[in-house]
């Protein structure tokens, strides 16, 4: 079981725009416990990736070792790139979804991760 401390962090309201008018003019950010970090990173490590099928997320930047924003933009400019060599156009449909963390069903969650076979201990 996790403590409870490492469970609670600190939500500090950044604003996004120069004057802020409504709540949606901020961003939250996290200050989480140290060691909550280090251990999600050590089960991570241990367990969820082993258990993952490197095809399923072939295509994902975010939540691995090596994904970054960065090689995002470069995979996304090396496509388009390439793209561009046989046509005179191309068309890009770009989807925001920074909102889709705070939408996250948790019991679907908990019944893909249980689909994994991780230990229980993991799971909780």
């Amino acid at each position: 079981m996790v403590p409870e401390h490492w469970r609670r962090s600190v939500v500090t309201p950044v604003p996004k725009v120069a004057r802020p008018t409504s709540i949606s003019d901020f961003r939250p950010i996290s200050v989480t416990p140290i060691l909550s970090r280090l251990a999600e990173k050590l089960v991570v490590r241990r367990w969820l990736l082993s258990a993952l099928d490197p095809t399923t997320v072939s295509d994902q930047f975010a939540f691995r070792p090596t994904g970054s924003t960065t090689c995002d933009l470069t995979f996304f400019m090396h496509h388009v790139t390439r793209l561009l060599e046989e046509n005179s156009y191309v068309r890009c449909l770009m989807i925001d979804f920074c909102k889709a963390s705070d939408v996250v069903r948790h019991d679907v969650l908990g019944a893909k991760l249980a689909q994994l076979k991780l230990p229980p201990s993991v799971l909780q």
